[in-house]
């Protein structure tokens, strides 16, 4: 059948394995892939799914239980119990267009594979069993949804055919928390924002919120980037920033995920430990200040100039973009080290005009090149701070208004708004 081309493509040049359901099935419309380890409020996330407006189609919610050498006796106890607790709810909740299929992968192949390995594998199975434009969600097993999540998501696929993949907006719910608790999560989802705002303010065309249980991709667009990778953690940074280097990921902001706000330590980084870390220190959360992205706002607002000299006739190429940052000497010094120079000007020669000029360039300083940017300015200049005085500094810089927050909840709430779309962004060169 035509629709295989492209599994068949896939499955030839990736690694894949035995389907994890057997039979014959109707090709599905849109299929939800849960990853879980030792979830103890899954079925607040399956009875999310199950309220949410049914789309037009057929839906399928892929649960895949995953365990790893890493388990620990308790985590198998809250692990097995869900397992059973699963499939007794999945019994009890049929539906001819919304079906759930519970799985259990006694081994994954890595026997200290995470969270990458599971979303590869639970993703390549609902890859089998989609129709050819369908739509593969990721959510966790400690999410809830608004009700028309599937409907908007569904709806976004099908209005914008070039969109291969979706960040979807999310929000950590804290209204029933206090104290630390309530701090700690509002101090970390401050952070995730400020970060791809601040990215934004400097020109940067790949600043988006990249959260594993956030997002969806198209099947077709799935295949052809070579699925899922199997990285331990920042497994959806990795995969999605496939998608924003081509230009091929939009926002769906007409619907909410709501994340957990509970300690975990299943991976290195993300939301769980980092709430761990909070909960247990009497600091907070630290950031990249702010420092830092002005000295990239600078960096990248000379790029159409080192673009002219790159391209031009001159043969002293490397002199002129060198003194392009003469009166910025942190920055000089840093370019200096990597080679920009000589990076740009190797740019040039493989480009002919300044807009793939600027294509190309984007794609040498992409978001891992940004993260190694930030990493060494904090080392050699400018420590992170407290992510109220990283924010404070931000709204100093490009909002009017800024004496009207006074709290980090205030901070949130005006990032939160924009990021729904309900308040215009500040000098946000992605939305003009």
């Amino acid at each position: 059948m035509h629709e295989d081309i492209y599994w068949q493509k896939y499955a030839g040049r990736y690694k894949s394995f035995p389907a994890l359901l057997k039979g014959d099935h109707p090709k599905a419309d849109i299929a939800v892939c849960i990853p879980v380890y030792a979830e103890p409020d899954l079925l607040l996330t399956l009875e999310s799914l199950w309220h949410c407006d049914a789309p037009e189609g057929l839906v399928e919610v892929l649960v895949c239980f995953n365990k790893n050498g890493d388990m620990t006796p308790n985590e198998f106890s809250v692990h097995q119990n869900m397992w059973q607790a699963c499939l007794t709810w999945v019994d009890a909740h049929k539906r001819d267009s919304f079906r759930f299929h519970p799985t259990y992968i006694e081994n994954l192949p890595d026997p200290k594979g995470g969270v990458g390995w599971a979303r590869k594998m639970v993703m390549d199975e609902a890859a089998r069993r989609l129709d050819q434009d369908g739509v593969i969600i990721c959510l966790d097993g400690d999410c809830t949804v608004e009700s028309n999540y599937l409907n908007e998501i569904f709806k976004h696929f099908v209005s914008h055919p070039s969109c291969e993949a979706a960040s979807i907006y999310y929000e950590h719910r804290f209204d029933a928390l206090d104290g630390k608790v309530k701090a700690s999560i509002i101090d970390y989802e401050l952070h995730l924002r400020y970060l791809v705002h601040a990215l934004r303010w400097t020109g940067h065309p790949f600043a988006y919120q990249t959260v594993g249980s956030s997002m969806a991709v198209r099947r077709r667009g799935y295949l052809a980037h070579g699925g899922m990778n199997t990285r331990k953690a920042g497994e959806d940074f990795y995969f999605l920033q496939k998608f924003i280097e081509v230009g091929t990921l939009q926002e769906i902001k007409t619907t909410v995920v709501y994340p957990s706000a509970r300690i975990s330590y299943r991976v290195p980084f993300g939301t769980g430990r980092a709430m761990n870390y909070l909960l247990s220190s009497q600091e907070s959360w630290e950031t990249t200040s702010f420092e830092v992205y002005r000295q990239l706002r600078t960096l990248l607002s000379k790029i159409n100039r080192i673009g002219q000299i790159c391209l031009g006739d001159k043969v002293d190429k490397e002199d002129l973009i060198s003194k392009e940052f003469l009166t910025h000497p942190v920055l000089s010094a840093y370019l200096e080290q990597i080679n920009f120079s000589e990076e740009c000007i190797r740019i040039g020669k493989q480009t002919a005009s300044p807009s793939s000029f600027r294509k190309r360039f984007f794609r040498y300083f992409n978001a891992f090149r940004v993260i190694r940017f930030s990493h060494d300015l904090r080392d050699a200049y400018f420590p992170d701070v407290p992510v109220s005085k990283a924010v404070h500094a931000y709204l100093e810089e490009t909002e009017d208004n800024a004496h009207d927050m006074h709290s980090v909840e205030d901070y949130l709430h005006y990032f939160r708004s924009i990021d729904r779309g309900n308040v215009a962004a500040i000098d946000d060169p992605m939305r003009r």
